[in-house]
């Protein structure tokens, strides 16, 4: 079978990963081809076309930055990546993350009858504008991006939800719409390759708890700084990342002043693995999530994780991954201040991710989904 996917995935094909959604495409794409499967990568933002090791071929749109701003769009990028998507005459059209540009590969689709296919990156794809708004664009508001590049965004991609021939879930609480939509929607959960973590050989705590991902509203910055604010200050924090938006600026540079809190910034993929590797527990302070990549390198490490609100599909406490607090910040206060994750039992987060999130078996699990569903 032929797979086309679209999107900024060069970076995270080559190691230099710009997000989630990304590096998810990435595993599939090579788990993909690595079967024998064709798959092809439309990346606009590319500078050059090339092969992966694996055989993933990414295809370059030449020109994308060429024009006026604004003109150039309609008279040349649209065009062009539509003649692109086209050209591949693939058996299924994947996109991922929210964007009015997945109308493309969606027509594409159509014209060359192959199915297409929608995956979900974040519990908030299927929420409502107003929540949206609230935990995501209301933190570093721009009217223009909200009018021209939020709002048109989220009603192609809610509107491609119910066109989708499936809708791929992270986990089965993003389960949306009536029952016949249901019947399109299967649980696909994200992938971890195993060796990306090896060069970590040996866990050893350094006694603090951490935090890693951007700081922002609906990452829950004001959970952070509550948090801390709670737990005894002879608990050290560490935190990887920064602030974006104006409310989590001010929040950061609050945490700046705790005693216990180290700002560490933004590190590279290897340091991160390292810190991961020497925490007690990964924590987390979201409103929502998708199925979060941190959790699954911090199982791969043996780290378990304190989450106040995240649970992707009631999975911590049901296989010994770590403590939901159910939005209840007293009780994260309890399991830090107790050493709760210290009684897990490591050896249920490797089985868990093997079972479930492991990339050698993933296209195998992928292609039965779509199976089961021609």
């Amino acid at each position: 079978m032929k797979f086309c996917f679209w999107g900024n995935i060069s970076g995270a094909l080559q190691g230099r990963n710009p997000g989630g959604g990304e590096l998810q495409i990435a595993y599939l794409a090579k788990a993909l081809a690595l079967k024998g499967h064709e798959v092809v990568i439309v990346d606009p933002y590319s500078k050059n076309s090339f092969i992966t090791e694996e055989g993933v071929k990414l295809i370059n749109v030449p020109g994308w930055n060429k024009g006026i701003k604004g003109l150039r769009l309609f008279f040349n990028r649209i065009p062009s990546l539509w003649r692109t998507l086209v050209a591949q005459k693939a058996d299924y059209y994947y996109v991922r993350m929210r964007s009015y540009l997945h109308i493309l590969p969606f027509l594409a689709a159509k014209k060359n009858k192959g199915k297409f296919i929608t995956g979900i990156a974040s519990d908030i794809d299927v929420m409502s504008f107003k929540k949206k708004y609230k935990y995501s664009y209301k933190g570093n508001f721009s009217f223009l991006r909200v009018i021209f590049i939020n709002i048109p965004n989220d009603f192609v991609f809610r509107s491609l939800l119910r066109k989708s021939d499936k809708v791929i879930l992270q986990h089965s609480g993003q389960q949306f719409g009536s029952l016949k939509l249901q019947k399109r929607q299967s649980v696909f959960p994200n992938i971890i390759k195993f060796n990306d973590s090896s060069a970590i050989n040996k866990r050893c705590s350094g006694g603090y708890y951490l935090y890693v991902g951007s700081i922002t509203v609906l990452k829950g910055a004001d959970n952070l700084l509550n948090l801390v604010n709670l737990v005894n200050d002879s608990i050290p924090f560490r935190i990887v990342g920064l602030p974006l938006g104006n409310k989590p600026v001010k929040i950061y540079q609050k945490l700046r002043d705790r005693r216990n809190v180290e700002l560490l910034g933004r590190k590279d993929h290897k340091e991160t693995l390292e810190l991961i590797s020497g925490a007690k527990a990964l924590i987390n302070t979201s409103y929502y999530e998708g199925f979060s990549n941190v959790f699954l390198e911090a199982w791969s490490l043996g780290v378990p994780v304190i989450s106040l609100s995240v649970d992707p599909g009631n999975i911590l406490e049901e296989f010994g991954l770590g403590v939901n607090c159910r939005g209840n910040l007293s009780r994260m206060k309890e399991a830090i201040e107790s050493d709760e994750t210290a009684k897990l039992n490591t050896n249920n987060l490797f089985s868990y991710l093997s079972r479930f999130h492991n990339f050698n078996s993933s296209a195998d699990r992928f292609i039965k989904i779509l199976n089961s569903s021609s």
